[in-house]
């Protein structure tokens, strides 16, 4: 297995042992690589000091974990009292709680670091703020939830393995089995499509582009899904295209739900780079955030082209003076679009996302977090906001997470440390955060 070792130096060694190597082997290897003397080091995994006797997996150090490597001062005792002692030196040592030696250190050495914090504010807002504040102990009760959840899960993981060793013919440890070797195939999966299709895990944002109807500029969504045109009524009025409402054309729409039809507008006046262009227009009930919708019958209609390349709508039947003409209409940047139609899966800032993961990455790139990183990385259990994992919707969620493959445990686990939030705990699942 890759064990990956961090210096107070900031140095990072990535070594290759076996899970029955005694600390002591590792220190000699470490001993090669960094010029740090074997009685001089002190190894600390999760805050707590190994010891030289101690075997890798006895101590739970598995593939990918982190270790920090500290140097004993003035030759006298070593270990955590060592850790503690030079907590100036290594701003982000952890307790073996999981809390900040020195938690105003830990707050200037992770405010200093940008990449650091901007992962936290995408991931865990809540850490984010409590890292800004001066009060740490905001901080160091996150820190400290975070470190329980790693061990919780830990304890769990190593509770299903020992119950598997115990009779591996046992009808329910062979669908254990059976379902962490498909659990395995989905996890390399995802990693083959991350190194080969980055682009796929991106937001994409919709299609939209600028009319004006009856003389009022509006964001018009480009949908050629919609078999019709459609605006919703308070659109409508607020165009002034009420009065000309053909409520013979009453129905219902039929989609993802369904929405009652008050009529039809024949013809609004549309107009389009300068352009007129006859368009027909049903009229919903409801208020919906789009308010206008441009539709499969007038994309047909006006000969449309949606030319993805280049980035625009081309409509043939506005022609100039340029033969063979076509107008091109290009489609809105993400920061021209209404606020409900830009990038989904942005963290709300009340809601608390993220985790352990995102507080690993802020110590490890700020040079330290061996007590925040280790443990192969899992999750804080974040308290859930309100509302959230209390409701009624809470077995739902775990329900559906499940679905995907993951034990109960690791699904409540995850949904804890994502505040609810039911995206985000999948992607923390299937990034292997737990």
């Amino acid at each position: 297995m890759h064990v990956t070792v961090t210096t107070e130096d900031d140095a990072i060694v990535t070594v290759d042992v076996d899970p029955a190597t005694v600390v002591e082997n590792l220190k000699a290897i470490l001993e090669a690589e960094t010029d740090v003397p074997t009685r001089e080091q002190v190894l600390l995994f999760n805050g707590g000091e190994l010891a030289n006797d101690d075997v890798l997996s006895a101590k739970n150090v598995g593939e990918g974990d982190l270790l920090m490597l500290l140097r004993k001062r003035g030759g006298g005792g070593g270990g955590v009292g060592a850790a503690a002692n030079g907590a100036n030196d290594n701003p982000t040592a952890m307790r073996p709680d999981g809390s900040a030696v020195d938690p105003a250190a830990f707050q200037r050495a992770i405010r200093a670091d940008a990449h650091a914090m901007q992962s936290l504010r995408a991931n865990n807002p809540s850490l984010h703020g409590a890292i800004l504040n001066d009060d740490p102990s905001a901080m160091q009760q996150m820190l400290r939830d975070a470190a329980t959840a790693r061990k919780r899960a830990e304890d769990a993981r190593q509770a299903e393995i020992d119950l598997l060793n115990a009779d591996p013919f046992d009808l329910d440890a062979q669908r254990k089995i059976e379902e962490a070797i498909r659990q395995k195939n989905v996890d390399e999966n995802f990693e083959t499509a991350m190194e080969t299709t980055p682009e796929a895990f991106g937001s994409v944002i919709m299609l939209y582009v600028d009319m004006e109807v009856n003389g009022h500029a509006l964001k018009v969504f480009v949908d050629s899904g919609a078999q019709m045109t459609i605006m919703s009524l308070g659109c409508a009025i607020r165009l002034g295209l009420e009065r000309l409402i053909d409520k013979r054309w009453r129905g219902v729409a039929k989609g993802v739900g369904t929405q009652k039809i008050i009529g039809r507008v024949h013809q609004a006046p549309i107009t389009v780079a300068g352009s007129m262009m006859p368009c027909a227009i049903t009229v919903l009930e409801k208020e919906q955030d789009m308010d206008f919708i441009f539709g499969l019958d007038m994309l047909r209609r006006h000969q449309c082209q949606i030319d993805l390349k280049d980035n625009v709508l081309r409509l043939g039947t506005i022609e100039k003076a340029i033969p063979f003409y076509t107008l091109a209409i290009p489609f809105l940047g993400e920061s021209e679009l209404p606020s409900f139609a830009k990038a989904m899966g942005e963290p709300e800032p009340e809601e608390a996302a993220g985790g352990a993961a995102a507080a690993a990455a802020a110590a490890a790139a700020a040079g330290g977090g061996g007590g925040v990183g280790g443990g192969g990385g899992g999750a804080a259990a974040a308290p859930a906001p309100a509302g959230g994992g209390g409701g009624g919707d809470a077995e739902g969620k775990v329900a559906k997470l499940m679905e995907l493959g993951f034990d109960r445990a690791k699904c409540v686990e995850a949904l804890q440390a994502c505040g609810w939030n039911e995206e985000h705990a999948a992607s923390l699942l299937f990034s292997g955060g737990f």
